[in-house]
């Protein structure tokens, strides 16, 4: 379903200045309109460098240069949607 936002690419580049997966994911429904909508969900996890994040999520620091994947929490082994921090 992300891939439609990404334009069938595996990652979407963000390159605003953001500080925390909040920020991210606001400038991310600014490069694509409804994507925070669909992201408000319990069915996507955050990973942030390969470390999945359970608690305090929106409030998880990003820095640039760190690798945000978005996985659905029931996954059956497909791939996800990763988001490179830029800024």
């Amino acid at each position: 379903m992300l891939r439609a936002y990404a334009a069938g690419a595996d990652s979407i580049a963000v390159t605003a200045p953001v500080a925390t997966i909040a920020e991210l994911v606001t400038a991310l429904d600014r490069q694509a309109p409804g994507v925070a909508a669909q992201l408000d969900d319990a069915v996507f996890n955050f990973a942030v460098n390969d470390e999945m994040l359970l608690h305090g999520v929106r409030q998880h620091p990003v820095r640039p240069g760190d690798r945000v994947e978005i996985v659905p929490a029931i996954s059956g082994g497909g791939s996800s949607v990763s988001t490179p921090v830029m800024g």
